[in-house]
Formats: structure tokens, C-alpha cells, sequence
């Protein structure tokens, strides 16, 4: 087995056993120097006289020997100082280059470069710290994407209505286009779907605060369900999807009837928009162990494995772009719909088994729960 230096053996030890093995190393360094620094140095032996023969000889040796000690500690511990201040220093770096590129590559990332990343050192702590800031960068930077793309997106979803409105009032005032019912409920749509988009930009804006407020009390999630339902089957029937509620019977769970609603229709939206005419939509309800279940499955589009989770980030759209209203929405919907079952100590999840082969969405509520 090949032998290692000890500089090697301490790059590879814990940050502990690290600071150990430094202080020890000066520690022995400044005793070893001291020792061949009094040993060389002192004159026992050296001018010590064969006989002493008169107590003033005795008392000359005496004093020569005092000096000659002194002066060999004090060059002993003037060395040893010198060589252990020197091994302090060199065996320092090896603990302190690692923090001072990680300092520099948390100023870095304060000044918005977040492509920084730190190499990972050998001590497994300061790896560790290594690792959680290039973590920390990987995530700034991804948010810096999404903030940029929030922009775009926003700037988009606003340019639409204000553009049909502005068309329509400069062809009223120049006389092209006549007053008429249908006109006026035309940019009123457009108008209610601006308040639409701002309602959904302060729901966004608390979920992503998560200041959403919850009053739970015992609900039936089946009611609430049955309600949702038959106010969007207009909807459904008018796009062709068939619309269905199985497991009717009543599931109690603390929860926010109003929420739950709110983001049963989320689902429901999202799942009209994923499905062509003669799809099918269900909405099921079970009680799985301690835990009230709702699922919203289609037979839509799918998602692709990798969305899973990117679709309840904000402004993702579960359809492509290019399809019209009103299936194609903000992209909101599902952000504030987890949001909300987080508020209720639930979770929403998303499965489909890919393109083309539909989804089911599953919140999940906590809390003792009971079916009649």
C-alpha cells in the first residue's frame, strides 16, 4: 500500500479531526525546533573546564552556563515560534481556501450571477455547505428564468383584451362599427376576462406568500363536488366532454367548502381544456385510510413524465398555446390550486401515464374523516 504524506492524509480527514491534527502538528513542530534549538546551542559540555579547582572558577562556570542557556532558550523559543507561526500558516490554507471561495461565491450570487458554483472540497462538512449553495444557485437562477418568463407572460395575457378593446373603441369612434348588443357583450368579455386574470394575479401572489386563509369545519366533500359539477356541465356539454361523479356517497373531512370548490373548478377547467370533443372527464371520491381522496381523471392529452411537477409552477399551461379560448387558460389555476390544499395541510398531485393518454389529478385532505 502506497504511503501517503501527511499533507495528503489531513486533505482527506473530517474538518475536526482536520483542526486536531494541525493544532498537534505546530505543537510538535515548536517542541522539536525548541528541543535541537537548546540542544545545539547550550554550552553544557562544550566550555564546562576538566577541574574546577576554586569556588571562583565554580561561580564563573556557574554564570557562563546561566548565559548560555538563557540564550539558547531564547533562540530555541524564537525558532520554534518562527517554524510554527510558518506550519499554522500553510496547514491554515488547507481548511480556509475552501470557505474563502465559497464567501466568494455567495457575494457572487448576491450580485446576481447565478451560474456561480463552488468545486466541492474534501472535508465532507464543507462539502456539504458547498453543495447547499451551488443547490442554492440552481434554484436562484431558476427562479431569475421564471421571473423573466412571469414578465413575458404577463405582458402577453394583458396585450390580447387590450388589444381587441382598443380595436373596438377606434372603430366606434371612426364611425366603422355600429353600436349594437353585440358589441357591447363582446367587450364586456373581454373586460371580465382582464378582472378574471387580475383575480387570478392576487390569488397567485398569496399562494406564493402562502397567506391563503382556511375555515375549516366538517364537509361533505360529495356535496360539494355534485354542486361543482352541475355548475360546469353546461360547459362540458356545449364542448362535447362527458362529465361524470362517481363514489357519491357522503365523505366528511375539516376543510374550507369554498376552497375546495375553488379548486375543484381548477381542475375541472384544466381538464376540459386538455380534452377534445368526445372525451371524458370523472370526478371520484374515496376515503383512503385517515384521509378524505378527491381524483379528477380525463382522457386528454397527457403529460409528459417531466411535467409532472413544472405544470403546477405558474403561467404552465397544461394545452398548447396556440388553442382558443376558452380553453386556453393563464396558466394559474393549478399553482393557486395547490396552494390551497397546502392551506388545508393536504396535497395535490398530478399522474398521467403520458402524451395522449389522459391525467388524474388527486387532492388529498388530512384529518379524521368518516363515510356514512
Amino acid at each position: 500500500m502506497p504511503l501517503r504524506s501527511p499533507m495528503a492524509a489531513l486533505a482527506r480527514a473530517r474538518l475536526r479531526t482536520r483542526l486536531l491534527l494541525t493544532y498537534a502538528f505546530v505543537l510538535v513542530i515548536n517542541v522539536v525546533t525548541f528541543a535541537l534549538a537548546v540542544h545545539f546551542l547550550a554550552p553544557v559540555g562544550a566550555t564546562a573546564p576538566t577541574v574546577i579547582s576554586t569556588p571562583e572558577a565554580m561561580l564563573r562556570f556557574r554564570a557562563e552556563l546561566d548565559e548560555g542557556l538563557v540564550a539558547a532558550v531564547i533562540v530555541g523559543t524564537t525558532l520554534s515560534l518562527a517554524t510554527g507561526a510558518i506550519a499554522a500558516v500553510l496547514l491554515s490554507r488547507l481548511i480556509v481556501r475552501p470557505i474563502e471561495h465559497m464567501r466568494a461565491a455567495a457575494r457572487y450570487m448576491a450580485e446576481g450571477h447565478y451560474d456561480t458554483r463552488v468545486p466541492l472540497p474534501g472535508p465532507p462538512e464543507l462539502s456539504g455547505i458547498a453543495d447547499d449553495l451551488n443547490t442554492l444557485a440552481g434554484r436562484l437562477d431558476e427562479t431569475e428564468k421564471r421571473r423573466v418568463r412571469l414578465v413575458s407572460d404577463l405582458a402577453h395575457e394583458l396585450r390580447t383584451p387590450l388589444t381587441i378593446l382598443r380595436g373596438q373603441l377606434d372603430g366606434l369612434a371612426e364611425g366603422l362599427y355600429e353600436q349594437s348588443p353585440e358589441l357591447i357583450g363582446s367587450m364586456g368579455e373581454e373586460v371580465e376576462r382582464l378582472r378574471r386574470l387580475s383575480d387570478e394575479l392576487s390569488h397567485l401572489s398569496r399562494a406564493e406568500e402562502d397567506a391563503y386563509q382556511v375555515q375549516l369545519r366538517e364537509t361533505d366533500l360529495a356535496d360539494v363536488a355534485r354542486d361543482v359539477v352541475d355548475r360546469l356541465h353546461p360547459d362540458f356539454e356545449q364542448n362535447r366532454v362527458a362529465l361524470s361523479v362517481t363514489g357519491v356517497a357522503p365523505v366528511q373531512a375539516p376543510a374550507d367548502p369554498d376552497r375546495v370548490s375553488q379548486i375543484l373548478v381548477n381542475l375541472l377547467t384544466n381538464a376540459l381544456a386538455a380534452c377534445d370533443s368526445g372525451g371524458r372527464v370523472t370526478v371520484s371520491l374515496s376515503r383512503e385510510d385517515d384521509h378524505a381522496v378527491l381524483r379528477v381523471s380525463d382522457t386528454g392529452r397527457g403529460i409528459e413524465p417531466d411535467d409532472l411537477d413544472l405544470i403546477f409552477e405558474r403561467f404552465e399551461r397544461r394545452t398548447p398555446p396556440g388553442r382558443p379560448a376558452p380553453h386556453q387558460g393563464s396558466g394559474i389555476g393549478l399553482t393557486i390550486a395547490r396552494a390551497l390544499a397546502h392551506a388545508h395541510g393536504g396535497t395535490l398531485t398530478a399522474y398521467s401515464p403520458g402524451p395522449g393518454r389522459g391525467a388524474v389529478f388527486t387532492l388529498t385532505l388530512p384529518g379524521p374523516t368518516r363515510t356514512a
